[in-house]
C-alpha cells in the first residue's frame, strides 16, 4: 500500500508539474496579447516582430525601424519596417540626448547617425508606447507614447507688397501715345 501511494504522489507531481509547464509557455510574436491601441497603430506588428523580450517586467516587441533624422533636441524620428519590406508613418520618439544604440552591432550616439540607417525598436505590447532599444541593457528605456504624426501645413510665405500700381499706369499711357501717334500719321498719309 505505501509503494501505491508513493507511485500515486510521484505521478500526480508530474502531471502537475506538466500542466504547469504547459500553461506557462513563453510569449511569442503571434500569441502575444497586444493591445487594441497598438494595433491599430501597428496592424502588422505580429508578422513585423522579430521577438518579445521582457524588460523591467513588460513584454515588448522587437522591431526594425528606419532613422528619418535626428532632431537637435535629440528626439529620432523612424518608421517602423513592414513584412513587405514598405515603412509604416512616421513616428517621433523622445530620447536622451546621450542615448547610444546599436546599429551593425557597435554602439553609436544617435546624434550621430545618418538617415536611411536601420535601428532596433521596443513596442510595448500592453500599451501604446515605443522606444529605441539602448546599446547597454542596464540603460533604462525612454518611452514615447505612440500618437498620429500630424501633417505640418506649410503656407507659402507672403510676398511683401512693395509694388505699386504706377508702373502699369505708365505702360498704358506709353500705349495711348503710340496709338495716338500712328492714328495722326495715318491721318497725315491720307491727305
Amino acid at each position: 500500500m505505501n509503494t501505491f501511494l508513493r507511485i500515486s504522489a510521484a505521478i500526480a507531481v508530474c502531471t502537475t508539474g506538466a500542466m504547469t509547464a504547459s500553461h506557462a509557455q513563453s510569449v511569442t510574436c503571434q500569441n502575444a496579447q497586444y493591445d487594441p491601441a497598438v494595433l491599430a497603430k501597428y496592424p502588422n506588428l505580429p508578422k513585423s516582430c522579430l521577438e518579445i523580450v521582457k524588460r523591467d517586467g513588460e513584454d515588448y516587441a522587437v522591431v526594425k525601424a528606419r532613422l528619418d533624422r535626428v532632431t537637435a533636441g535629440g528626439s529620432a524620428q523612424v518608421r517602423v519596417k513592414q513584412p513587405d519590406g514598405s515603412y509604416a508613418q512616421r513616428q517621433t520618439l523622445k530620447n536622451p540626448p546621450n542615448l547610444r544604440v546599436l546599429v551593425n552591432g557597435k554602439p553609436a550616439q544617435l546624434r550621430d547617425l545618418a538617415p536611411d540607417q536601420e535601428l532596433t525598436a521596443y513596442v510595448k505590447v500592453a500599451g501604446p508606447a515605443m522606444a529605441l532599444a539602448p546599446a547597454e541593457e542596464t540603460t533604462p528605456l525612454t518611452l514615447t507614447p505612440l500618437e498620429d504624426e500630424q501633417p505640418v501645413e506649410r503656407t507659402a510665405a507672403a510676398l511683401p507688397s512693395t509694388a505699386s500700381a504706377l508702373p502699369l499706369l505708365g505702360a498704358i499711357g506709353g500705349v495711348f501715345l503710340l496709338l495716338g501717334a500712328m492714328l495722326s500719321t495715318m491721318r497725315y498719309r491720307r491727305r
